[in-house]
């Protein structure tokens, strides 16, 4: 592709023989890659396996992501044979025409009538988590958020008939996560492997979890009234052909609904209710919007629009703390990029959220929590792809609406009845794994209100 802009060389730090960037990557990937930017500027030239490229100008991420995007793959971290082995051949895990086929089918189940429906899914599964809440002691609000975003994507999928009483389907999905986090994260050699008794925790839970969908796939067919769930919207969907999903396809979609699902939002709540309690101006406002908007009932679907101050709550949170934290993208062909960057065929190219939302050309005073950089004025006057926390172009994530429509509820939901105030001595620190999310969680006190 052509490009009119100069071309210009990207510099980057001094990197070690043979090893390159990588010891000082590994040992903080957050610091190393905010000061490659501070420092280097809109792409940043570094040796991390093999030739990579962090991209700091939303121009350049506009074009990996949305001109061009048929020129950038993703990693082979999800789209290798070990990727597809433990994530299947879903949209996750799919590569050009096979992805945007399959995209095509699925879209309309992320809709915003489909969606919609299941806020009273997600406003009862708050309910149920504040019901065992107790007020003066305190818990992780992290591995809370967590455990009420599982059981929201569990209801989604499944339908709120599903039982898991026992706990053992919400179990076999933790033991999964944990599993695949340590396969792409693990410096152990063969750590698909190692520890043996991961890989054996892993074993039974992929098999409970395989067998529940399977179930509730073949339950499904013999049905014959209507169910509203995710899972019969993607046994309903068709292709342009008019055929749909084999059962197997269907259950890796599952798997990623299962995953990407609730990480994100889970990881999101969890540092949203960390930045309120450092914010009293912020809660105050917070709770005002809920007074006249709601005056103390659950929040339903038709509340979304009128909840703005909550959306951009949510929207500075995932600035500052972006669940996912970064993407990865390899170059098909030699390519210049906007900024006037050339990027080699093979090279491997960094778009890190957290690094560019972040940017101080951008976001004055990046660090400042401040939910009025979300207000649509604020938004109009800045370069969209500033602000990336679910992507762009044709990979962005399908379930965007889904996610920000929980974390409203949700956070209408709990902050009417609940205030959290940090427990005092600790360190909060961010680690960047699958997702961004506290190394030793948040631990808060709640009260009632």
């Amino acid at each position: 592709m052509s490009n009119d802009n100069k071309q210009t060389v990207p510099s980057g730090p001094w990197g070690y023989p043979l090893l390159g960037h990588l010891p000082d990557f590994l040992r903080d990937r957050l610091g190393f890659l905010s000061r490659c930017a501070a420092q280097y500027g809109d792409v940043v030239k570094l040796k991390i396996g093999e030739p990579t490229f962090l991209l700091n100008n939303p121009e350049d991420i506009k074009h990996v992501l949305v001109t061009n995007p048929e020129n950038y793959d993703k990693g082979p971290r999800l789209t290798s044979a070990r990727g597809k082995r433990l994530s299947g051949e879903g949209l996750l895990t799919s590569l050009g025409a096979a992805h945007l086929r399959q995209r095509r089918m699925m879209q309309p189940a992320f809709y915003r009538t489909p969606i919609q429906a299941f806020a009273e899914t997600i406003t009862n599964g708050a309910e149920t988590r504040m019901a065992v809440w107790k007020p003066g002691t305190e818990l992780n609000i992290t591995a809370e958020m967590m455990a009420l975003a599982q059981h929201n994507i569990i209801r989604t999928v499944l339908g709120d008939d599903f039982d898991d009483r026992s706990g053992e389907f919400a179990t076999a999905l933790t033991t999964r996560k944990k599993y695949v986090e340590h396969v792409y994260f693990s410096l152990l050699p063969f750590p698909e492997y190692l520890p043996p008794k991961l890989r054996r925790e892993y074993q039974q839970a992929r098999k409970r979890i395989d067998d529940t969908i399977n179930r509730e796939i073949h339950k499904r067919r013999d049905l014959t009234g209507p169910r509203h769930d995710m899972l019969s919207l993607f046994m309903k969907a068709e292709y342009d052909d008019g055929t749909g999903m084999t059962d197997r396809q269907i259950r890796d979609e599952m798997l990623t609904l299962f995953s990407a699902g609730y990480e994100t939002i889970g990881d999101g709540l969890g540092w949203t209710w960390y930045l309120i309690s450092q914010h009293p101006e912020v809660e105050t406002r917070l709770l005002a919007e809920l007074r006249e908007v709601l005056g103390g009932r659950v929040p339903c679907a038709d509340d979304l629009p009128k909840l703005r101050y909550t959306g951009m709550i949510l929207a500075e949170s995932m600035r500052l703390y972006p669940p996912t934290w970064i993407f990865i993208r390899i170059a098909r062909q030699d390519e210049t990029l906007p900024s006037g960057a050339t990027i080699p065929a093979g090279a491997k190219l960094y778009l890190c959220q957290y690094v560019m939302h972040r940017n101080p050309r951008y976001w004055p005073n990046p660090e400042r929590f401040d939910p009025e950089r979300f207000s649509e004025s604020a938004k109009k006057e800045r370069h969209k792809l500033a602000y990336f926390p679910f992507g762009g172009g044709v990979r962005v994530c399908i379930g965007e609406s889904f996610a920000k429509m929980e974390g409203v509820l949700v956070l209408a939901a709990i902050a009417q009845r609940f205030a959290f105030t940090l427990v005092p001595g600790q360190t909060i620190v961010p680690k960047p794994q699958m997702t961004l999310r506290p190394k030793n969680g948040i631990w808060m006190r709640i009260d009632q209100r």
